[in-house]
Formats: structure tokens, sequence, C-alpha cells
């Protein structure tokens, strides 16, 4: 059953602490990495659609925007731990659910291994600046991860508060050190807006939706906070606002962000060229110096931490919900018994993150940047068929509670079909490999985990009564 609205839920009839709004909004933001979204969307964006840069942000903040509608309508309605999952087990039959489960189960493993190696790369480039030869290499980058991972786990197994404590401190620390770097290239270079907005160099669909696609990329995964909902103080209100909140707040400071940084991007293209992270590009072209930009790349990689920190938590309660549910190891949904958190979930995620990039980096090696091109792309198509259901599943929701409301489900039917085209503009306008395989990757790795849960829960079966999304929250 669903919990009273601003009563959480009692667990196992211990006492624990809860999330406020203020906290689960925290580790919402901080878990985007909003400081190195500012540092990386724009430099993304430019490298598809051009001077249309401008464009495709706004298009990736509304896209977003408009899943999020669908997102806290069930949100508001229901108190459980698997997010997307659980929403749409409440509408679609099991086979839905199974897609579902199979999607987020590989995006949360991407999404983890994908925030690791962003924090090597930025590491990585910090070494190389002080002069510390092979800072990109293989046997440096995986000593990183490792380090990355354990630290992440850590603060996870230690529990919620922790986890939110420091990735809040972690998002305040970086992001003044960012919005220094962008004003100063935006007042060296100008905002060249004549150019932006008629699209000096050309117009190009194709260009624009790859554009949004990259965009996406750091606002997919928004509505993970959404797991937390058993760990917050009155849920209803409190995770529709950090839900809601992220694309809202960081499509709007994306799509400035992009306005100020593209005219110094251009102007930094050759600075780009020899590896250099665009932060730091940026602010050795505007005249910070050297120092400030060896600086940045730091913050970064430590900002960095708060995302990996926070998708190790959420994909930890997914994790367990589905075990709870048969469709993993039930062992998977153990609760550390002081801290109340899936200790045993956050071990195996951590672990399979790290596994996936040392295979990764071992297999490819001197193709860091090539290989992080292809995980985000991956973690963006992962999340296509979630997204695409949850709008799907809000349209049969209204109708049936015969609520039919024309923004909601125009919100609805756009932000499905914009995240359905996203897959099939890789299909049609197909961008440079490795990255084109990732559309026909994301399809084989969800059809083999599919039918690896469905294996799984067909040994699970058990005489005991079956188990639902709201009976794992209970428990959980």
């Amino acid at each position: 059953m669903s919990h009273p609205v601003g009563e959480p839920p009692e667990v196992l009839g211990e006492s624990r602490s809860y999330l406020s709004q203020p906290q689960i909004v925290g580790l919402a933001a901080a878990s985007m990495i909003p400081a190195v979204g500012l540092a990386a969307v724009p430099a993304l964006l430019l490298g598809s659609a051009g001077t249309g840069s401008w464009l495709a942000a706004l298009i990736s903040a509304l896209v977003t925007v408009a899943v999020g509608f669908s997102v806290i309508a069930f949100a508001r309605r229901h108190v459980v731990t698997g997010a997307l999952y659980s929403y749409v087990s409440t509408v679609f039959g099991p086979w839905a659910r199974m897609v579902t489960a199979a999607s987020l189960l590989l995006g949360y493993a991407c999404m983890v291994a994908g925030l690791t190696m962003v924090i090597g790369v930025y590491v990585g480039s910090f070494l190389l600046s002080i002069g510390v030869a092979g800072g990109l290499g293989v046997g440096v980058q995986i000593a990183v991860y490792i380090a990355a991972i354990a630290i992440a786990v850590f603060c996870a197994r230690r529990g919620i508060d922790l986890s939110a404590r420091t990735a809040v401190i972690l998002m305040v620390v970086s992001i003044p050190v960012v919005v220094v770097v962008v004003v100063a290239s935006a007042l060296h270079t100008g905002l060249h807006l004549g150019d932006q907005l008629t699209f000096a160099g050309g117009f190009s669909a194709a260009g624009i939706f790859s554009g949004v696609a990259a965009g996406t990329t750091f606002l997919v995964g928004f509505e993970s906070c959404a797991a937390l909902a058993l760990e917050t103080r009155d849920p209803r209100r409190s995770v529709p606002v950090a839900v809601l909140g992220i694309p809202l707040v960081l499509g709007v400071v994306y799509l400035a962000a992009t306005v100020l940084q593209v005219p110094g991007l251009i102007a930094a293209a050759d600075d780009l060229a020899t590896g250099a992270s665009p932060a730091a590009a940026l602010a050795r072209s505007a005249g910070l110096g050297q120092t400030f930009a060896t600086a940045t790349d730091l913050v970064l990689a430590v900002a960095t931490f708060a995302g990996l920190i926070g998708f190790v938590n959420f994909g930890a309660r997914f994790v367990a919900t589905i075990a709870s549910e048969g469709l993993l190891p039930r062992a998977l949904g153990r609760m550390h018994p002081r801290f109340n958190g899936p200790s045993t979930a956050v071990g195996v995620l951590g672990g399979v993150g790290l596994v996936t990039l040392i295979a990764l980096v071992t297999l490819f090696p001197g193709s860091l940047l090539e290989i992080y091109s292809a995980v985000a792309t991956l973690i963006v198509y992962l999340w296509v068929a979630p997204y695409v259901l949850i709008c799907a599943a809000h349209v049969v929701l209204m109708v049936r509670e015969r609520a039919v409301r024309p923004l909601p489900i125009l919100a609805a039917v756009l932000g499905g079909a914009a995240m359905l085209w996203l897959y099939v503009n890789g299909l049609v306008n197909r961008p440079p490999a490795p990255v084109d395989a990732m559309s026909y990757v994301s399809l084989a790795l969800v059809a083999v985990v599919v039918i690896g849960l469905l294996l799984v829960r067909r040994a699970s079966r058990s005489p005991e009564p079956a188990v639902t999304s709201q009976d794992t929250a209970d428990r959980l």
C-alpha cells in the first residue's frame, strides 16, 4: 500500500533518519554534476550542432521537462523504490516491466562506469599538467577508477545522510570555479549572438538532433532520486520537486552556458585538439593562466564524485527492488543492519561498473575519449525505452482516471516522441564510429538482460505470495 502523505513509512519497526526536501533536492542536483555539465555540455553540443548548439540545448531541456511531467504524475501517487520501473509496473503488463528493468539495470551500471571514467579523464589531465607522465595511461586510469568507486561505495554503504552531505558539499565547492571560467570566456570573446542565432556556418537538422542526444547525456537519469522516496520525508511533495526541478533548472543553466561558451570554444579549437579539457582550454584562452586551468581539472574531477555517489545510491535501490521481486538473486535486496541501506546491492553495482570500465580501457587502450563518447551515448539510448514507456503510461493513466487535459497530454506525447526520435536519428543519421554502433549494442544488451531476468525469475519462483513494487517499498 502507499503511505499517507507527509508521513514517512516505518521500516521494520526501527527508527531512522529521513531526507528533508532540501536534502533530496540537493542530492538530486549534485548527482547530475552541474559543474561538469557546465563545462562539458557546450563542447559536446558544438561538436554536433555547431553554432546551432543553443537550439540543441533548448530542445534537450524541453524534452526532459516534458518527460518530467509524466514522472511526477506517478511520484505524487506512489511511494516506491524502483522509480520508473515501479511506476510503469502500475500501468503496463509484465513485458513493459521487464524491458524497463533490463534497460535501467544496464543504464545504472553504465552510468557508474561513465561517471568513473569522467573522474579518470580529469585526474589524468591534471596529472599531465603538473608533469606526471602517463596520466591518461591505462595503469594510472585503472588505479583512479578503483579509488573512485571504493570511495563512492563506502559513502553509499554508510547511509544516505553521509552521501547527501558529501555530494552537496562537492557541488557547492565546484560550481564557482566553473562559473568563473564561463564568465571570463564570454567577456574575452564576446557572445557573437548574430552568428549563433543565424546559424552561421549552416543549419543541419541532423546535427541539431545529434547535439540533442549529446546534451541529454547530462540530463538523463534526472528522475533517479525517486528511488529514495521511502527515505524521504513527505515523499509525495518532496520527490516531485526534486525530479522536475532538475531538468527545469539545469536545462536553463546549460542553455545559458552554451550561449556564453560557444564563441570561446571555437576560439580555443587548437587547444581542444591537443586533448585539453574544455574548461582548461577556455581558462587558458580567457587569460586565467595555466595554474587556474590545472586547478579547474582537479575541481571537476572531485565534483564528479558527487554524481558517482548519487547514482551508486539510486542504482542500488533499484537493484534491491527488482531483487526483492525475484528478477535478481534475492541476496541483492539485503539491507545493512546498522545503516539500513541496500549494502549488498551497493557493492555489486560498484563492482559491475568497475569491471566494465577496466575491460573497456584494457581492450581499447589509448581511446579514452572515444570510449567515453560511446558509453555516454549508450546511457542515453538505454533510458529511451523507460522514458517512452513512462510517457505512454501517463497518457493511459489520464484516460483511466478520466482526467485528460490538453497540456499534460501534449507534454507526454512530445516527450515520448522526442526520446524515441533521438534513438531513430542515430540510425538514420549515423554518427562516427564507435558511437554509431551503440544503437545496436543497446538493443542487443537489453535483449540479453531481459532473457537473463526471465531465467532468474523462473529459478526463484516459490510458493511464497507474489511481491509487488509497493510491497518492496514497504519492506525497504
